[in-house]
């Protein structure tokens, strides 16, 4: 019983890391897309949009602790990969999701 509980949780929380990883990714494709849509005549409004990726971004690095944990308890040797794994993806969403955006532009001709 305590096995199945280990594994429905594993992947419950892989489940939540995943949608948070895919949620800070859509932060940064709405943020690129709210910094290419301002222009220099505009007046500049301050954006939430970086406060929510920090959010998630802090989120998704205490679940990926959590998970960690989780892991842990079945194999030593395989600690802290999934928050080495999240300072890597979480790190790289800004720059892959501004590509993102430019490349879906590019590709339906708006920009």
């Amino acid at each position: 019983m305590a096995k199945y509980n280990l594994e429905e949780t594993k992947v419950l929380l892989r489940q939540v890391w995943t949608f948070m990883l895919m949620g800070l990714y859509g932060t940064g494709i709405f943020q690129e897309r709210w910094v290419s849509l301002q222009t220099d005549g505009t007046q500049v409004v301050e954006s939430i949009l970086p406060d929510v990726a920090k959010v998630m971004f802090f989120g998704l690095i205490f679940v990926s602790f959590l998970i960690d944990i989780v892991e842990m308890r079945e194999d030593k040797n395989r600690a802290y990969q999934f928050l080495f794994l999240s300072l890597l993806a979480g790190g790289l969403s800004a720059p892959v999701s501004a590509l993102q955006y430019q490349m879906i532009t590019w590709v339906a001709g708006v920009g």
